[in-house]
Parts: C-alpha cells; sequence; structure tokens
C-alpha cells in the first residue's frame, strides 16, 4: 500500500505539473490508460493519483468521459483567491510576531533568486521560488491549520498563478509586492504588509479576468 501511494504521488505531482505549466489543458480528457503505459504502472495508482487531484480541483470528472483537467470559472478564480489571500493576511499577522532574524535572512535570500529569475525573464524559476516565498512565511506564522488549507489552495491555483505571473510586467510587480512583505516583516508593520497582500490580490485577479470571461 505504501509503495502504491508513493506512485500515485509521484504521478500526481508529475500531473499537477504539467497544468500547471499549460502542457495540459482545461477540459483536456486524462487517459487513464494511457497515463498508466506512460508511467509504467497498473490503472490502480493513476485512478488514486486522479483522485488526488480532483481533491486539489486540479481536475473533476464528467459524465460519460471520466477525469479532464478542471476549467475555472471567473466566480471560481475570484472565490479561490479570495480564500487563498485571506489566508495570507492572518499568516502575515501571526508572522509579525513569530519573525525572527534567521527567517529575514532566509527571505533575502530568497528575494535575490527571484530577482534572478526575473532579470533572467525565467517564468519556471521564478513560479517555483513563487511559492516558496508564500510557504515560508506560512511556515513562520506556525499554524498547522492554516498551512494545511494554505497549500491546498495554493496547490489548486498552480496553473493560474503560472499563467498569471507569465503576463506583461507580473514578474517585476509580482517581486516587489514580495519586497513590501518582507519589509513589513522586518519593520513588523502589518498594515504595510497586509496592503501588499491586497494589491498582489488585486494585480492577479485583473490579470485573470482577461482570460476568464465567463
Amino acid at each position: 500500500m505504501e509503495q502504491k501511494t508513493t506512485v500515485a504521488s509521484q504521478i500526481a505531482n508529475e500531473l499537477a505539473l504539467r497544468i500547471s505549466k499549460g502542457m495540459l489543458h482545461p477540459n483536456q480528457h486524462l487517459v487513464e490508460v494511457a497515463i498508466a503505459e506512460e508511467f509504467k504502472t497498473s490503472r490502480a495508482p493513476v485512478r488514486e493519483a486522479l483522485l488526488m487531484l480532483e481533491k486539489d480541483r486540479l481536475v473533476e470528472r464528467q459524465p460519460h468521459r471520466g477525469f479532464v483537467v478542471k476549467k475555472f470559472s471567473k466566480q471560481e478564480i475570484h472565490q479561490l483567491y479570495d480564500a487563498t489571500f485571506r489566508l495570507e493576511e492572518i499568516a502575515m499577522k501571526k508572522a509579525i510576531d513569530n519573525v525572527t532574524p534567521e527567517n529575514i535572512a532566509f527571505l533575502e535570500d530568497l528575494l535575490e533568486k527571484q530577482r534572478e529569475a526575473m532579470e533572467n525573464d525565467d517564468v519556471v524559476r521564478y513560479y517555483a521560488l513563487n511559492e516558496q516565498f508564500h510557504a515560508y512565511i506560512l511556515s513562520i506564522a506556525n499554524n498547522q491549520f492554516i498551512t494545511e488549507m494554505h497549500q491546498s489552495l495554493r496547490r489548486s491555483s498552480q496553473p493560474l498563478s503560472f499563467l498569471n505571473i507569465g503576463q506583461g510586467s507580473n514578474m517585476k510587480l509580482s517581486y516587489e509586492e514580495h519586497s513590501r512583505q518582507l519589509e513589513a516583516l522586518k519593520k513588523r508593520d502589518l498594515e504595510y504588509g497586509l496592503q501588499a497582500i491586497r494589491d498582489q490580490e488585486a494585480r492577479s485577479v485583473k490579470t485573470l479576468d482577461i482570460f476568464y470571461i465567463e
């Protein structure tokens, strides 16, 4: 059972990555037999992987088709981002109370790597660092339940976040918003940190509204 779970997790992670990068498109049918052949496994771990992705809202089941890549509506995107950023606001408040010089140093290093990725126009690298930045602030907040909810929501929004970051000047704006959040942690300035989070939310939703008009 443990081995099957490991294989299923590996398949789920790979499919999630392909969805986030746009290699698998909304409404695309995920054929269990073909996936099993690609990963050289039986259909059982493939089905388990697809159930994991369904729980993360990255795929959904349709009558007579089976699993397909989820297509978000505009309303779902707004609700998803509302929930995600409200958790980040809670986390910022708690992180300001808990932050240490070691945390600041780690975030400064992470931000420098983001700057390098931005200057190299490396969307894939920046996206990975972006997820790490948000996850680390949640770890500073040190609330297991908030962290688990946030992880689930961030995983659901992977394809949206990846699309978002690659548009126009969004990498640069994201970097600036992260810089402001780091500054807020340094100065323990909650309102400054909350405004940076709200600006990031507003920019992200505005960008996605262009692509999701329904």
